[in-house]
């Protein structure tokens, strides 16, 4: 018999996914009407992230197209980065929304946009979305990255695996955390359970900030025999 606690985490995370699918949609940003969660007038006023002015390899911005620093000294194991949007106002307040405040509807329309900006000779052969530990799931109740991956792979036509990577590690809340323990943090947090060999793949995620998710996760899909993985993630931190 499942304990007075979790029954009603799981009746709340019921009434969430209800009135995510049937409440009337508005702008987030200015509340005016929209069949979406931003309105056409919003989308131009948000902060784009620029592959142009990017680090190829791990998205931090300021490099004018060239690899950082840290990307030509300590690569990450994922090879490409690809975002939608910087992580500042609003879209961190969005996300923050989304995660944290049951707002899951908010990041369909998010990862439509990033499947907008990723160009086509770099498509991968599949698509996987961020695992969260169990325990983490159960208690949010949805995975964020599944959740803008299904748009994505809807768009592109491409395979999206939602279990085979498993996050195997309870880690501490990355927020929480300095750099330098973010990594530490993250160290055999996953393992894949297919084989890869020979493919391209694409990570999607809401948020990169050091990167040490992504390529704790990048680091076992290699280990299964993919060539080639891409981050591709909603917003980055300047």
């Amino acid at each position: 018999m499942l304990a007075l606690s979790e029954r009603g985490t799981q009746l709340s995370n019921f009434i969430d996914t209800f009135l995510n699918y049937i409440a009337p949609h508005q702008c987030i940003l200015c509340a005016a009407p929209s069949s979406a969660a931003l309105c056409t007038a919003c989308y131009p006023s948000l902060p784009r992230w620029e592959a142009s002015n990017s680090c190829p390899r791990c998205g931090h911005i300021n490099t004018q197209g060239h690899l950082c620093g840290a990307c030509q000294t300590a690569p990450p194991a994922f090879d490409r980065t690809y975002a939608a949007f910087l992580y500042t106002e609003p879209i961190s307040s969005l996300i923050q929304a989304a995660k944290f405040a049951n707002r899951w509807s908010l990041l369909p329309p998010l990862g439509a946009y990033l499947a907008q900006i990723t160009p086509e000779e770099q498509r991968p052969n599949r698509l996987i979305a961020l695992p969260l530990h169990p325990a983490r799931l159960r208690e949010r109740g949805f995975n964020q990255a599944v959740e803008i991956a299904r748009p994505i792979a809807k768009l592109h036509q491409l395979p999206l695996e939602i279990d085979t990577l498993q996050r195997i590690k309870n880690t501490e809340h990355q927020a929480r955390l300095n750099a330098n323990a973010r990594w530490q943090n993250m160290r055999g947090a996953f393992v894949y359970s297919g084989n890869l060999t020979g493919q391209r793949v694409a990570i999607i995620d809401d948020v990169m900030t050091s990167g040490a998710s992504l390529n704790a996760a990048a680091k076992a899909l290699k280990l299964a025999g993919a060539i080639e993985v891409q981050a591709w993630v909603v917003a980055r931190t300047p």
